[in-house]
């Protein structure tokens, strides 16, 4: 059943089991998963099932630090599907290392292992249409040789490790009728949670306001509630609800936004390759059930322990479509329509993008198409049958350099740092609630551990003889600290069991309240290199097998 909070009248009362706040990736799974059972569900979502631009501006804030982290209106979408909306669907499980307390991370270890979240990620892979639940070419391709670096053997570094691409799944248009039509489960559109209140000891919540932007207020009275916002939005709702807890529900311990985490990411070094043996593996490849995977370098688990590493993942891409000096009409045609015709550009690339003049990008990336037209055409005919007309999208532009020089892209992991953090702002929303005002940091410790490891990358190359990369270590740095964030947002509600070091247990319920769980990369302690979507599936589908044992 769907209702609009919109034609409610002011002080209506909904009673459920199970409250879910938000439908993006964590809502839709946990409600799938509760369907045709014996709880009853309510699903509310903030906006509609379109885009509508005054629900979402209350996504609105501000940002100390706008250079590298962008406004907080982008990446997400206030809707029924939230940001799967607009996600690229690249995917990859955290690593066994990131759940460790590693000595050299302050703050680093989760309550929980990867073993406990295999079965989890193997089932979240439905979901997301990623095939078999592997990672490793070898598993793969039991019977191939093929290496992404022929002959390129070492212990210290892993090519073996893969990225996998959803095609994008779009969960609005998988699963809305599927859960309409569930009996037990009732869909709430335009209903925008306000807040929380608990009893008077704080441990139980005993209901939650919301409205529709035509301010009609309503209660919602649950025996548990899952709020599963985002990771900014989360915390926000959680400093708002602040009744009986003065400082924000979970915030006994000064906790809550805190340890506010992301990914650094861009593009590094060039390497040569001598591909003795073989040809360079840089193009995506296809799984035999026909999942792209892209292949990567990373760094193993030992030597990262050994040389005090955070995690990082690195691709083969091609030069800075900025940069004219390619000499590719593909590269170029591809900034242009970036620069000049496509909205809302990440930080992470519009500080590269708007690097020159106007007038001195048009002009030379405008004779770079005139040289090469016949690429730009073959290129292009490619995009179109397999990027815009497939149900499963070839990712992104990839091209093949015949000098094998490839830059490297990576994403690296961010060591939780207790002063980059989320919080209220001044500013406040059409409900008279106030924004969010993010302070995003990363530190030195960050910087140079992305650093080192890019320096044994490319000892081991060279040892091996199988490429040569030129480093420079202060300009590497300075190009890693002008990186820019703004889609992952991880660690503000940081899962502990221990109430002093989290805000929720490692069932994901906020310590000292019986019946409130978040589902949100919030809750991860840290954030490994890997885009979290895959992992936020994986602890909603945990969290929703949890939920059923109450019942």
């Amino acid at each position: 059943m769907v209702l609009s909070a919109r034609q409610f009248p002011r002080g209506k009362i909904l009673t459920c089991d199970v409250c879910i706040v938000g439908t993006g990736a964590a809502g839709i799974a946990l409600a799938h998963e509760l369907r045709n059972t014996n709880i009853e569900v309510l699903l509310l979502e903030s906006g509609g099932i379109k885009f509508e631009a005054d629900t979402q501006e209350l996504y609105k804030g501000e940002v100390v630090d706008p250079y590298h982290h962008g406004p907080l209106e982008h990446y997400r979408q206030r809707r029924f599907g939230g940001t799967m909306e607009v996600w690229g669907g690249r995917c990859a499980p955290f690593d066994g290392i990131d759940f460790e307390e590693r000595p050299y991370v302050p703050y680093s270890g989760w309550p929980i292992s990867k073993a406990d979240l295999d079965p989890y990620y193997k089932r979240s892979h439905t979901y997301l249409e990623l095939g078999e639940y592997s990672y490793c070419v070898e598993e793969i391709f039991p019977d191939e040789q093929v290496s992404l670096i022929p002959r390129f053997k070492t212990r210290n570094i892993n090519t073996d490790k893969i990225w996998r691409f959803s095609p994008p799944t779009n969960m609005r248009k998988a699963y809305f009728q599927v859960l309409k039509g569930a009996h037990n489960i009732t869909i709430c559109l335009y209903a925008n949670c306000l807040k929380l209140e608990t009893n008077r000891n704080g441990n139980s919540v005993t209901q939650l306001t919301a409205s529709s932007l035509k301010r009609n207020e309503f209660i919602v009275c649950a025996k548990h509630y899952i709020l599963a916002t985002g990771g900014l939005e989360v915390t926000r709702i959680l400093f708002l609800s602040n009744g009986v807890h003065p400082k924000g529900m979970g915030n006994d311990h000064d906790l809550l936004g805190r340890f506010y985490l992301s990914h650094i990411t861009g593009d590094a070094c060039l390497v040569k390759f001598t591909p003795w043996g073989g040809d360079i593996v840089w193009d995506y490849e296809k799984t035999p059930e026909g999942v792209y995977f892209r292949r990567t370098i990373s760094i193993r688990d030992e030597a990262q322990r050994n040389h005090k590493l955070l995690n990082l993942r690195v691709t083969l891409t091609h030069p800075s479509v900025a940069d004219p000096q390619h000499r590719s009409s593909v590269l170029s045609a591809a900034y242009l329509i970036k620069r000049f015709l496509a909205n809302r550009i990440p930080p992470e690339y519009n500080k590269e993008l708007s690097s020159m003049t106007p007038f001195h990008h048009l002009q030379a990336h405008l004779k770079n198409i005139l040289s090469d037209p016949i690429d730009l055409l073959r290129f292009s005919g490619k995009w179109i049958t397999k990027r815009i007309l497939s149900k499963r999208k070839l990712p992104s532009v990839v091209l093949e350099n015949k000098s094998n020089i490839y830059t490297l892209h990576f994403d690296a992991e961010q060591s939780p740092n207790r002063d980059s953090r989320v919080m209220l702002s001044t500013e406040k929303d059409i409900f008279g609630l106030n924004r969010l005002k993010v302070d995003w940091r990363f530190t030195d410790a960050d910087v140079k551990s992305a650093c080192k490891s890019f320096q044994l990358i490319a000892k081991e190359l060279q040892l091996s003889g199988a490429g040569k990369m030129e480093i420079e270590l202060e300009s590497l740095a300075r190009k890693i600290k002008d990186t820019g964030v703004g889609s992952h947002h991880i660690g503000t509600t940081r899962m502990s069991s221990d109430p002093s070091q989290g805000v929720v247990d490692e069932d994901c319920r906020v310590h000292g309240i019986d019946n409130l769980y978040i589902a949100s990369s919030s809750v991860f302690p840290t954030s490994s290199y890997a885009n979290p979507t895959l992992t936020i599936l994986a602890l909603a589908l945990r969290l929703a097998d949890h939920i059923k044992q109450l019942y």
